[in-house]
């Protein structure tokens, strides 16, 4: 009776340890093919594809001949869509920073963009050239600003308050190249808006003064060129 009993136990342990070891799955779980546990190495991963023509690309990495779209950014508030045809640098001190220009609607259209964790983008869309008079300032004012650097001074333009951000001589290298020239540049930001006042001072030329925008990255979208 003992012996039975003894044997139907057995033949139920047999039972079990059979059905562990052809169930599915069994090989990959006493690692024979799992990839780094002694099979098979797993495939690197295939590097990947360049970026095809007409697929949206980094800002940063636009070049000549790709297509910036820009939506509603026009006076009219129709799209802004440009190729770019000139690809140049701007620096101050270790920074050094991209400027995009091409045409639209027959005038030239530039985008300043900051590399880092997430692109700065200012864009000159505007084509109104101005003078100091119409923001309401002058050579001497600009240069008491700059000597104070003073984040209280403004200008006054279109009814609003351009507050006074800061100025310095940065340099610009055209098409990247070369040793570059210096200018001089104030910045004013639009109180409670997006739009800076940007006075430029090249040499040998006139006071330069132009509207600008500070832009949402994720607004602008380039194209590459075929």
């Amino acid at each position: 009776m003992i012996t039975t009993a003894i044997l139907v136990f057995l033949g139920a342990l047999l039972a079990v340890v059979l059905f562990q070891m052809f169930k599915p799955g069994a090989r990959t779980a006493a690692g024979g093919n799992t990839p780094g546990a002694g099979g098979s190495a797993a495939r690197p991963a295939a590097p990947p594809a360049p970026t095809p023509a007409g697929a949206n690309v980094d800002l940063v990495n636009a070049r000549p001949g790709d297509v910036v779209s820009i939506p509603g950014a026009a006076a009219d508030f129709s799209d802004v869509d440009f190729t770019i045809d000139r690809r140049s640098a701007y620096e101050y001190m270790s920074r050094r920073w991209t400027d995009l220009s091409g045409e639209f609607r027959g005038n030239r259209v530039y985008l300043e963009v900051q590399p880092g964790s997430e692109a700065q983008v200012m864009g000159i869309l505007d084509p109104r050239r101005l003078l100091l008079p119409d923001v309401g300032t002058s050579e001497d004012g600009l240069a008491d600003m700059d000597a104070r650097q003073d984040q209280n001074a403004f200008v006054e333009f279109e009814g609003r308050r351009w507050q006074f951000e800061y100025s310095r001589e940065i340099g610009y290298f055209e098409n990247e190249v070369g040793d570059g020239e210096g200018l001089y540049r104030w910045l004013f930001r639009e109180s409670g808006g997006n739009r800076v006042l940007i006075i430029e001072k090249w040499e040998g030329e006139p006071f330069d003064v132009r509207i600008g925008q500070r832009l949402n990255p994720r607004d602008v979208t380039v194209y590459r060129a075929a």
